[in-house]
């Protein structure tokens, strides 16, 4: 099984880089991580959301979601 690491290159800071550039190469990586996430379902993280406006997210609702995210040792720093 691939890892995410093997989908996704971490972003660099490339000073000449062009707005378009960085542009296609933030959505080629955008459509590989969707792919790999739709690949690998049981790989994502569940993304708590609500309606724009519609108030917070609980406090245990926050404290698991990052706890998830941050414990994910397959993915890139």
């Amino acid at each position: 099984m691939r890892s995410l690491g093997e989908f996704m290159r971490l972003a660099s800071n490339n000073r000449d880089e062009t707005f378009e550039e960085w542009r296609r190469r933030t959505l080629a990586e955008t459509s590989r991580f969707i792919e790999w996430g739709l690949q690998h379902p049981e790989q994502v993280s569940w993304i708590p959301r609500h309606p724009v406006g519609g108030g917070h997210f609980s406090e245990r609702v926050t404290t698991i979601f990052w706890g998830l995210v941050f414990s994910r040792k397959d993915w890139p720093q």
